[in-house]
C-alpha cells in the first residue's frame, strides 16, 4: 500500500515506523520445517467467517545455514482450480518496510478486509482463482518476519531473496518448474526488476533449473521504477492544474506553481515530452533547481485545504476520514498496532507466526542508514533487459490516474525515455481501452513487448480500487487470454 521514500517530510512520517523490538533478531536459529509444519486450515480461520481454502504460511529461513536468525513471513495459496496450476504468481509490497499482507487481506486474496468497515468478505477476484499466489513480507524485519535489517541496497535485497526463494522451492517442492511471475506495486517497482534481474541474469539457468526457478516475467503496479524528477516532481505541476478542484487548490497556488516551472524550466514539461514517438532523450533542464519541490508544495497546500487528503486516491469520496482494519488509513501519522492481525485471537498461531510479534503494516529502517541508494530501473539497462528477454514476452506496467503520490504521466515519462528492441518509448499513443463486461477501464497500449495500463477508476492500490481491471490484466499477463482479449 505504502510508498515511504522519498516522500516529503510531510507524508514520509505517514508512511512509516521505528522497528518494533518484535523486529529483531531471534535469540536462536529457526529449526528446519517441512511443508506439512506451514498447513493452514482455511476450514478454521480465526476471524474469517467462512471457509477459505487451504493455505500455507510460516516464518522461513533466508538461507540454509543452521545458525539463520533472518526469516521471512510468506503465505501461500494454492490455485483454486486447473486454471493457473502450473503457474506461480509472487506479489510484493512496497515502503520500503511495508508488508505484502496489506496486499493479500485488501487487494488480491482469497478474503478481504474493506475500509470503512469491520467485515470480512469473500473476494470475487481472488488471484487464486487464476493462479498459485505467494504473498511474502520483505526485506528482513519487516511485519511478521524475524532478523535485522542487513542491507545497504536492491542489489543485496534480491541476493536475499533469491536465497529465500531456494528454501521456499526446497520446502514446497511441488512447486518446482512452475512458471514464476513477480508482481506488485509501488516500491515494489524498484524491488521486482532488481529480484528479476538476480534470478535471469545473476544465476545461470542451469542453476535456475536446479532449483525450480521458472522466471517468466514482471508486471508493477503504480511503480517506483522511475528517477523522482520523473515520478513525483515533474508531473505533479500538471496533474494539480488538472485535478485542481477535486485537490481543492486554489488559483493564486496554481500561479504560483506555474511561475515556479517557468523559472525551473520546466513549464509544460509534460505536455513537450510526452510525445509519440519521443524526439530524443528526455533529460532535466539545466536551470532546474532541486530546491524547487513542486510536489512537495502541492502536497502541504491539499493537506492543509483536507486534512484528510488522500495522497494514495484524491477521489473526492476519501475527504473523509477512513477507517482501515490493518491500523493504517491513508492520512495518518503512524500505523497502529491495535489491527486485526494483532486483535483477532489466536489468528497468528494459525497462520504459524510469533505470537509475540507487534505487526504494523510498514516499519522503517529496512535498509542500513535508512536509505537506499540504487538507481531506478529504468536509468539502468535491467528494465531494458527484463523487457527484451523475458521468456513469457510480457512486461507490464499498471498506474492509477487517481494515484498523486506517484504520477501516471510519471511512469509515461519513464517509459518514453527507454530504448527497447531497437526504438525508445512507444512509438504511437495509446488510443484503446481495456473492457471489462462491456465497460471502458482506462488506456491501454502495448508495442515490442510492453504493456501500459492506466486504469481511470484507480489509486495508487489498483486491485483494491479496480479488482476487475486487475483480474484481467494478471489473465494477460499470465498468458491465459491473448491481447486483443483485453478490447472486449
Amino acid at each position: 500500500m505504502r510508498f515511504t521514500a522519498p516522500l516529503v517530510s510531510l507524508v514520509v512520517a505517514a508512511s512509516c515506523l521505528v522497528l518494533s523490538s518484535s523486529a529483531l533478531p531471534s535469540s536462536k536459529p529457526s529449526q528446519k520445517k517441512h511443508a506439512s509444519d506451514y498447513h493452514v486450515d482455511g476450514k478454521h480461520l480465526p476471524g474469517v467467517p467462512f471457509e477459505v481454502p487451504d493455505s500455507y504460511a510460516g516464518l522461513m529461513p533466508i538461507s540454509a545455514d543452521p545458525k539463520e536468525t533472518r526469516e521471512f513471513f510468506f503465505w501461500w495459496y494454492k490455485a483454486e482450480s486447473d486454471v493457473g496450476k502450473d503457474d506461480l504468481v509472487l506479489w510484493l509490497n512496497g515502503g520500503p518496510g511495508c508488508s505484502s499482507l496489506e496486499g493479500l487481506l485488501q487487494e488480491n486474496g482469497p478474503f478481504l478486509l474493506p475500509f470503512n468497515s469491520t467485515d470480512v468478505v469473500k473476494n470475487e477476484y481472488s488471484w487464486t482463482k487464476l493462479a498459485n499466489v505467494f504473498w511474502v513480507e520483505q526485506p528482513v524485519s519487516v511485519g511478521l518476519g524475524k532478523g535485522k535489517p542487513d542491507i545497504k541496497n536492491e542489489k543485496e535485497l534480491a541476493a536475499e531473496f533469491y536465497s529465500f526463494l531456494v528454501q521456499f522451492y526446497s520446502t514446497f517442492p511441488e512447486l518446482k518448474g512452475k512458471k514464476l511471475y513477480l508482481t506488485g506495486e509501488s516500491y515494489a517497482g524498484k524491488y521486482i526488476p532488481y529480484i528479476a534481474n538476480e534470478i535471469f541474469f545473476n544465476h545461470s539457468p542451469k542453476e535456475n533449473n536446479k532449483h525450480g526457478i521458472n522466471f517468466q516475467g514482471i508486471s508493477i503496479n503504480d511503480p517506483s521504477f522511475v528517477p523522482d524528477f520523473f515520478g513525483e516532481e515533474v508531473p505533479s505541476i500538471e496533474y494539480a492544474k488538472k485535478n485542481q478542484q477535486d485537490m481543492l487548490l486554489n488559483d493564486t497556488f496554481i500561479q504560483q506553481l506555474e511561475q515556479g516551472a517557468k523559472k525551473n524550466g520546466i513549464y509544460q514539461y509534460v505536455e513537450k515530452n510526452l510525445v509519440y514517438p519521443p524526439k530524443g532523450a528526455i533529460t532535466i533542464p539545466k536551470q532546474y533547481s532541486e530546491s524547487f519541490q513542486p510536489f512537495e508544495q502541492i502536497v502541504a497546500a491539499a493537506q492543509l485545504a483536507n486534512p484528510n487528503f488522500n495522497i494514495y486516491d484524491i477521489d473526492p469520496k476519501y475527504r473523509y476520514p477512513i477507517y482501515d482494519p490493518l491500523g493504517y488509513p491513508p492520512a495518518d501519522v503512524d500505523a497502529s498496532p491495535t489491527n486485526f492481525i494483532n486483535n483477532v485471537t489466536g489468528f497468528k498461531q494459525a497462520i504459524h507466526a510469533d505470537p509475540s510479534t507487534t505487526w504494523l503494516e510498514c516499519v522503517d529502517g529496512v535498509f542500513l542508514n535508512d536509505d537506499d541508494l540504487s538507481p531506478a530501473p529504468t536509468d539502468t539497462e535491467i528494465f531494458r533487459k527484463l523487457i527484451e528477454k523475458s521468456p513469457s514476452g510480457r512486461t507490464i506496467v499498471q498506474h492509477g490516474e487517481r494515484d498523486f503520490v506517484l504520477i501516471a504521466n510519471g511512469s509515461a515519462l519513464g517509459i518514453q525515455n527507454t530504448t527497447w528492441n531497437g526504438k525508445q518509448g512507444f512509438q504511437k499513443p495509446p488510443t484503446k481501452q481495456l473492457v471489462f463486461k462491456g465497460k471502458d477501464k482506462g488506456l491501454i497500449q502495448t508495442e515490442r513487448g510492453l504493456t501500459f495500463f492506466r486504469p481511470t477508476s484507480s489509486g495508487h492500490m489498483i486491485p483494491q480500487d479496480d479488482p476487475q481491471s486487475a483480474y484481467k490484466m494478471l489473465q494477460f499477463f499470465l498468458g491465459q487470454i491473448k491481447e486483443k482479449d483485453l478490447y472486449h
